[in-house]
């Protein structure tokens, strides 16, 4: 099964943290999962266009795959890769590779799952100035997660998750935090064909260039499942 998605953007993703900037976009996915009777095995794409008033056309883009073995049990177990960029933030690369420890709290109308692991992560940084080298910056981290699901009714369901990330940084002498998550309310218009609403935040205490560490997108869209 899986799911096409168009939505428009709303977002702060400015360059650096003195700015401002209101930017507009659109943003396509597409995601497609097989439910084995063990194993579920899932495939998560995501394409977005910005600009701002005046400025230039820029993307950012990720795939995710992820596969989560035993995912009857309670406690089952999960392996993932993610290959990303954003041109807007100045980071070209990204790929990260790890796996969780997947544990289910509740699982009737109101879905809780709290996921437990480590992930080695890869990633490649511009500087603001002009002719700069590339800041590589390859880094062990923890990665925790919770996963929240509620039917509110047959027609409407709200989805959040939260990741927490952190690894020491040994050639900058710190801990880099990163706090990210999303939340989205699904209203389905047909048995295939919902309207949908993310709000998406982000916050790293200790970028590794001078960017806004704090960054948000409001979308809203349509989804097609299948």
């Amino acid at each position: 099964m899986g799911s096409v998605n168009l939505d428009f953007n709303l977002n702060n993703k400015s360059a650096t943290a003195e700015q401002s900037i209101t930017y507009v976009g659109l943003i396509a996915g597409g995601d497609l999962v097989y439910v084995g009777k063990e194993h579920a095995f899932i495939l998560i794409n995501q394409l977005n266009y910005f600009k701002t008033t005046g400025g230039p056309l820029f993307s950012t883009g990720y795939a995710h795959f992820r596969v989560n073995f035993l995912r009857k049990r309670k406690v089952s177990y999960e392996v993932f890769t993610q290959v990303q960029y954003d041109d807007g933030r100045k980071m070209p690369f990204r790929m990260l590779e790890g796996g969780n420890v997947r544990i289910r709290l509740k699982n009737r109308k109101t879905k809780l799952y709290l996921g437990v692991g480590a992930m080695y992560e890869r990633e490649n940084w511009k500087m603001l100035t002009e002719g700069s080298p590339i800041i590589e910056k390859n880094l062990f981290k923890m990665t925790n997660y919770i996963s929240y699901k509620q039917a509110i009714n047959q027609s409407v369901d709200l989805n959040l998750i939260a990741y927490y990330q952190v690894g020491y940084d040994k050639d900058a002498d710190l801990f880099r935090n990163r706090i990210s998550g999303n939340a989205v309310l699904n209203i389905k218009l047909t048995d295939v064909l919902a309207f949908n609403t993310t709000f998406a935040a982000q916050y790293e205490d200790h970028p590794i260039i001078p960017i806004n560490g704090f960054v948000y997108s409001l979308t809203n869209g349509l989804k097609w499942s299948f």
